[in-house]
């Protein structure tokens, strides 16, 4: 585990030091990026947009081939909770809170108000995506507060970051706060960790989707395997878009 840790990190470090001395394919890549990101993960809640709706409702324009407002409000939505990981994650030092989940619920869900505004469940939902086990709906404060509670402790802190991604994700799934959103809330979470310590974003893909099921009826470390499988994935697929970009950009030039 720990020399996958080690790769992870140093290709990560390798993408950072190319992405930073080429701005402009930065750019790119970062916009690429996050299209990918929402797509993937609205794909994991059975929602499947395709890369010209999200480029389009991204865009602000009227989302005529998609034919519904909804659809335009939640890419949006989606888009305005990856913008406050982003900036919770340029905080100096990191703070996973109550308020910051209601925040997240608050954005994913914007122009819902009964969504946006929603208290804890209240029931075990019948008809929902995941199956794992997940707490009643009178235990859900104690046992939430108990998740990011966790965050604090040294032994928390002390842990690599994807441990530490993996398990307060899989920790909040377990709780399952919401009725709807709770999964989005998780894996923001969850990449808010990653993302203040360097990482890129771990987008779980759509193929994946039955396995990320999976996982979180297995103990914590099956959702980190799949995880670490993630990240490898897009830090692959990253460093061949930036070796054709940069081959492009060389080609224009001469």
């Amino acid at each position: 585990m720990r020399s996958r840790y080690l790769d992870i990190d140093d290709r990560t470090q390798d993408l950072a030091e190319l992405l930073r001395d080429r701005p402009a394919i930065a750019q790119d890549f970062t916009r690429m990026y996050e299209l990918s990101w929402i797509y993937h993960d609205s794909a994991l809640e059975g929602v499947v947009y395709s890369g010209q709706e999200i480029e389009v409702a991204l865009a602000g324009q009227m989302l005529a081939e998609a034919g519904s407002m909804a659809m335009f409000r939640d890419i949006r939505n989606a888009k305005a909770a990856v913008e406050v990981v982003r900036a919770e994650a340029s905080a100096k030092k990191l703070k996973i809170t109550l308020p910051l989940v209601k925040q997240l619920n608050a954005a994913l869900h914007a122009g819902n108000e009964a969504r946006a505004n929603a208290d804890f469940r209240k029931d075990i939902p019948l008809h929902r995506a995941y199956f794992h086990e997940i707490v009643q709906p009178a235990q859900i404060p104690a046992q939430l507060a108990a998740v990011l509670e966790l965050c604090e402790t040294a032994d928390f802190k002390a842990a690599h970051p994807i441990q530490r991604a993996s398990r307060l994700q899989h920790g909040f799934m377990h709780v399952y706060p919401y009725t709807e959103g709770s999964g989005r809330i998780a894996r923001l979470l969850a990449n808010l960790i990653l993302l203040h310590e360097g990482y890129q974003p771990c987008v779980i893909h759509t193929i994946d989707r039955q396995r990320y099921y999976e996982s979180l009826k297995l103990a914590e470390p099956a959702l980190r395997e799949l995880m670490m499988d993630s990240m490898e994935n897009a830090l692959t697929s990253a460093e061949k878009y930036c070796r054709e970009a940069a081959a492009a950009h060389r080609k224009l030039a001469r």
